[in-house]
């Protein structure tokens, strides 16, 4: 079924018209079926006692007749009645039942037998009546009459075309009334879903509606036009808030900009101009020590050493500061990465070095991420070493990673058996040049951590740890998940 049908979809006009109709037919048809009802009830009773009066006379002027069975003046007396057309038989009965005298109409029917009481009353097309007639309080015979109600229905019919074309004629004046009437009410509402439509469409917030007189409709006018007043204001200070924060954006823009040329600058600056002498230093010092060798007592020689030492830190840390640098700045190329391979490459790295340290390590097969290859590598390498330099101390080294896939994201859990830390500077542990313990204890720079922060969140994840009392430490990595289609999204979100 088309919308166009339904009601619905019709204009607030035809159904206003429609109900004006409908209560009004229905009102109209009521009052004319009661009419019809009471005076059909009215003219049968006219009609009934018509009747009555005609059989009282009949009977007072039969009862003599009757009560010396002269049958010939009852026949008189009945000739009287073919006067009355409507009348279609009548019959006269003496005291014994027996039928003395009776007149038919066009349809003859025998008179009813009095062995069982006749109908009366209105039955079927005719009116039956059934007196006794008396002389003198004695009952001397009775008296039978059928009329026909052909004048009766003819005079309802007319009755009722009469009524129902003057109950159509108010309806046709009832509708014009109400076409007119319905405008007072259904031109606001029009007008007001007009206007709405129009703001809807053309954004345009200076449109008003007009308001006519003080009552719900003319509230809901003004109601209108001031919340469209309210959303115009709104609207106005929402435009010079987006023009002012694109200005403050461009301005930001071009600041960020800038910063990024001088941290580009000041990078190549560390790269080179401070790699340099800090190479001059570590080659004499290098030559002092193969050189002049025999020339240096103990003390020289220790002095000589902790410079040499000194120029190995800062290279790390020059190394570190690049790095962190490298991984906040450079674009990321997002792809599917085994994780697992890429674990055990920098493993085997690892079992290459110098620590004689039995170890114990378990990666859990086929984890898959996605992201960055060459950031992720640099995050999970610091992470890998960590591990492997917190428990450089035990007599074995047990560390093992796995990894928990949930439904929007899968997490990576590194585990060792190390020194740990203190879970009250847990909040130290990822910022830069934080470190919790000393250079004596363990060597490093302080920017591993801070550099696997900064390569997670640029993943949009999360990088936390615990560390229980004397059970080592564990670094959790939460990345999202590598769903089909996620390389691309996380493509998107990393270039804006």
């Amino acid at each position: 079924m088309s919308n166009h049908w339904r009601w619905q979809y019709w204009p607030l006009r035809t159904k206003l018209l429609l109900l004006t109709v409908s209560i009004s037919t229905l009102g109209i048809l009521l009052v004319c079926t009661s009419l019809v009802v009471v005076e059909n009830r009215t003219y049968e009773a006219q009609l009934e006692s018509e009747l009555g009066v005609i059989a009282d006379i009949l009977t007072e002027q039969s009862a003599a007749a009757l009560l010396f069975e002269d049958s010939q003046q009852v026949k008189t007396i009945l000739s009287s009645l073919n006067q009355i057309e409507t009348i279609e038989q009548v019959c006269v009965y003496n005291v014994s039942g027996d039928v003395m005298s009776a007149l038919n109409g066009t349809g003859y029917e025998p008179c009813p037998s009095l062995d069982v009481d006749p109908a009366v009353g209105f039955v079927g097309d005719y009116y039956r009546l059934l007196e006794p007639v008396t002389l003198d309080g004695d009952i001397v015979g009775q008296f039978y009459l059928m009329s026909r109600l052909e004048v009766l229905r003819e005079h309802i019919w007319t009755f009722i075309v009469i009524s129902f074309s003057v109950g159509v004629g108010i309806l046709v004046l009832l509708i014009w009334v109400a076409s007119r009437l319905q405008r007072l009410i259904s031109e606001p509402i029009v007008e007001l879903s007009n206007a709405a439509d129009r703001i809807s469409n053309e954004h345009d917030y200076s449109i008003r509606v007009p308001v006519y007189g003080k009552d719900e409709l003319g509230i809901l006018g003004s109601a209108f036009n001031e919340m469209i007043g309210t959303i115009q204001q709104q609207n106005q200070k929402i435009l010079q808030s987006k023009n002012d924060l694109e200005r403050t954006v461009a301005e930001r823009t071009s600041e960020l900009s800038l910063a990024n040329r001088e941290l580009e600058a000041f990078s190549f600056s560390v790269s080179h101009d401070l790699r340099q002498p800090l190479r001059a230093v570590e080659g004499f010092g290098q030559a002092l020590e193969e050189d002049c060798r025999d020339q240096l007592d103990d003390t020289g020689l220790d002095y000589l050493a902790r410079i040499r030492a000194a120029t190995v830190r800062m290279g790390g840390l020059i190394d570190g500061m690049l790095v962190l640098s490298r991984v906040s700045r450079q674009a990321m190329e997002v792809e599917r990465v085994d994780l697992s391979a890429m674990l055990a490459e920098i493993l085997e790295e690892l079992q290459d070095t110098t620590d004689t340290v039995p170890s114990e390590v378990t990666i859990q097969p086929d984890m898959q991420v996605v992201g960055d290859e060459r950031m992720l590598r640099i995050a999970f390498q610091n992470l890998l070493e960590n591990a492997w330099k917190y428990t450089s101390k035990n007599e074995k080294r047990a560390i093992d990673v796995s990894a928990c896939e949930e439904h929007n994201s899968i997490t990576i859990a590194l585990k060792d058996n190390g020194v740990g830390f203190d879970m009250k500077y847990v909040d130290k542990l990822f910022v830069a040049f934080n470190r919790l313990h000393t250079p004596a204890q363990f060597s490093g720079t302080g920017l591993g951590l801070a550099t696997v922060d900064r390569v997670v969140r640029r993943h949009f994840g999360r990088v936390f740890a615990e560390s229980p009392i004397d059970s080592g430490a564990c670094f959790y990595v939460e990345l999202p998940r590598p769903e089909r289609g996620a390389e691309s999204g996380l493509q998107q979100q990393a270039t804006r």
